[in-house]
């Protein structure tokens, strides 16, 4: 795995304009991160954990879902990361709602609400911010521990970054989904939000 800055691990093409590549995931296990480099990929994490993601749409909400099964014969805890930067408005509000348990991005022509559950859980670590700050630090407190920086708030060309983290018993397969809703109103993308978690399974 690649223990480079979160921004540098980034694969070519990563901060295009399409609508898939708006949420990316990675993942850290045993002090190692590296991030997906395909949209859908099977991933064999040193003969302990199957992984496979899948990205798609729906309406105006982009997914990530991501299929991990613990192939090892002990409890792990990997750490699955999602990475988001609005290319489309550079003068970008970004900041964490406790209550919400979601990232918001507020621009001058739309909202984005980042969140996503596993295991009934949401949001349990992020690091919100401006992509100077990204390119130069990375996201990362201690890569060994898998800590990202705190950082719970940033203003204009901005990047957030969040965790979802799960345990995994021996054989278990366990679901992670991740999303990214696109409106007009805080308030919509709010009820979006409150309607997708309402649907999961907890």
């Amino acid at each position: 795995m690649n223990t480079l800055s979160a921004y540098e691990t980034l694969p070519k093409g990563t901060e295009s304009h399409g609508f898939r590549k708006q949420l990316k995931a990675g993942i850290w296990i045993d002090g190692e991160f590296d991030w997906y480099s395909e949209e859908e990929v099977a991933v064999n994490t040193g003969g302990q954990m199957r992984s496979l993601i899948q990205s798609f749409s729906k309406q105006h909400i982009s997914f990530v879902r991501c299929t991990i099964k613990n192939t090892s014969a002990f409890l792990k805890s990997p750490k699955m990361v999602f990475h988001y930067e609005n290319m489309r408005d550079p003068q970008n509000v970004a900041f964490y709602c406790p209550g919400e348990k979601a990232i918001l991005h507020i621009g001058k022509k739309s909202i984005s609400l980042l969140g996503g559950v596993v295991k009934g859980k949401g949001i349990s670590q992020y690091c919100i911010q401006g992509k100077g700050s990204l390119y130069q630090y990375g996201c990362f407190k201690s890569l060994k521990e898998g800590i990202l920086s705190y950082s719970p708030l940033a203003k204009g060309e901005v990047s957030s970054i969040f965790s979802l983290e799960p345990e995994i018993q021996p054989d278990e397969c366990i679901e992670a989904v991740a999303w990214v809703i696109h409106t007009n109103t805080k308030e919509e993308a709010l009820f979006m939000h409150e309607k997708l978690l309402s649907a999961l399974p907890h």
